[in-house]
């Protein structure tokens, strides 16, 4: 029974990471739009974004996964950095671009910032 309840939570949290992903998109394909719209709105649900991120840093990334999470999502936001600046460039496109990959890395960033000082916190305690 207790086994039931580890594989209830983790799915839950999977699909709480997808649906952080899925939100991170969506929210960059209308964030340009609901500026000129509310200027708090976006700011609103940018926070909403990290809060996720840091609730996924919490609560979906085990000890033996830290490693390859933080090499993933390093490796992640600086594409994403990078990718953000030169494709937002892009006529028509581009600053949809560049806001999509700017709201996903509002979400992982939190994310990997928390697993990374748990890791730490744990390697210190050792």
């Amino acid at each position: 029974m207790a086994d039931y309840g580890k594989k209830a939570v983790g799915g839950v949290l999977a699909y709480a990471f997808t649906a952080g992903i899925i939100i991170a998109l969506i929210l960059g394909l209308v964030s340009p739009k609901l500026a000129s719209i509310n200027q708090a709105l976006p700011a609103i649900l940018t926070s909403v974004l990290i809060l996720a991120g840091i609730g996924v840093g919490f609560a979906n990334i085990t000890e033996s996964e830290t490693r390859d999470y933080i090499m993933y999502v390093t490796a992640l936001v600086i594409v994403l950095s990078l990718g953000g600046g030169v494709l937002g460039k892009v006529q028509i496109v581009g600053p949809y671009l560049e806001s999509i990959l700017g709201s996903l890395m509002t979400f992982v960033l939190p994310s990997v910032v928390i697993v990374g000082v748990r890791a730490i916190f744990r390697l210190a305690k050792d």
